[in-house]
């Protein structure tokens, strides 16, 4: 019984990511925290 309390937990954790991810990329944000996107990203945030 646990042990599906705690898979059931992960679930809800790792759809929660996931959802937030895809609106995410609705609304413009990039994954890289990078303001001009991460095509132009040199890594560690900074754009060129």
């Amino acid at each position: 019984m646990v042990d599906l309390i705690i898979g059931v937990g992960i679930a809800a954790a790792v759809a929660a990511i996931i959802i937030k991810k895809i609106k995410d990329r609705k609304t413009g944000k990039s994954g890289c925290g990078c303001s001009c996107g991460c095509s132009g990203c040199k890594g560690g945030g900074s754009c060129h």
